[in-house]
């Protein structure tokens, strides 16, 4: 493997050993090769892969213990609103139907009454903010990548107009769900599409016009909308989950 240079060794360690946990390259339970194997594997000195020991174990992932060696954690114990451990789960071409419907459970507890609070204490710059971002999701609806990017941003500046900072974090959230959502195939459908920008400009400028109520159902009407694409996606690398509501 090839050595990973020093500056960012730990990060980038944090980084590899975070990802093959997320998708389960490392299994809960398991030990991790020793330390002097595990540094050798990924070209690194054991200080820095201790230093990224000590970051995966303070995110809840790992576990060390004398004579008994580094285990993972079962995902319960996991922080999983980390902003690192979420975008470990961003990958479109690992995410979930479980961890997709998971978020979204969190999606609906959160954004709608987000929405409703961003109605109502929006100010003029977070409006404009807002429908900033709306007018870059219809502009770039043919450009996949450059559409997530504007999806997030309208999402971002919706949790932030609610002045809340406990509901502002949850954007991490938000932008690994658009990120790990953006390839399940339903973007290819014109029509959905449309419906799909529809509803976020009906959130946009119920926001933007004060109505609260409208900007909760509003936002409900998305995320079920959300739920359904998940719920018919064709997923080529997990089962798909069984969900009721």
């Amino acid at each position: 493997m090839k050595k990973i240079s020093s500056r960012g060794q730990v990060k980038s360690v944090v980084d590899i050993l975070g990802q093959r946990i997320a998708t389960d390259q490392y299994t809960q339970g398991e030990t991790l090769p020793v330390e002097q194997q595990l540094a050798d594997s990924l070209g690194v000195g054991r200080n820095a892969l201790r230093e990224a020991v000590k970051v995966l174990s303070g995110k809840g992932l790992i576990s060390t213990a004398p004579r008994s060696g580094t285990k993972i954690r079962p995902r319960n114990a996991w922080n999983m609103l980390d902003p690192d451990v979420l975008s470990w789960h961003a990958d479109p071409e690992t995410a979930t139907p479980e961890f997709l419907f998971a978020l979204l459970e969190i999606r609906h507890i959160i954004e709608p009454r987000a929405a409703q609070l961003a109605a109502a204490r929006a100010t003029r710059e977070d409006v404009a903010a807002i429908l900033s971002a709306y007018d870059e999701m219809q502009k770039y609806q043919d450009d996949p990548d450059r559409r997530v990017d504007a999806d997030i941003q309208l999402h971002t500046a919706i949790l932030e107009a609610s002045h809340n900072a406990f509901i502002s974090h949850f954007k991490h959230a938000v932008a690994t769900y658009l990120k790990a959502h953006s390839r399940i195939g339903w973007e290819a459908d014109c029509d959905k599409l449309q419906a799909d920008l529809q509803l976020h400009h009906d959130i946009a400028w119920s926001i933007a016009r004060g109505k609260e109520k409208t900007a909760y159902s509003n936002t409900v009407k998305m995320l079920n909308s959300s739920r359904v694409r998940v719920e018919t996606a064709d997923f080529p690398f997990a089962d798909k989950a069984s969900n009721s509501d």
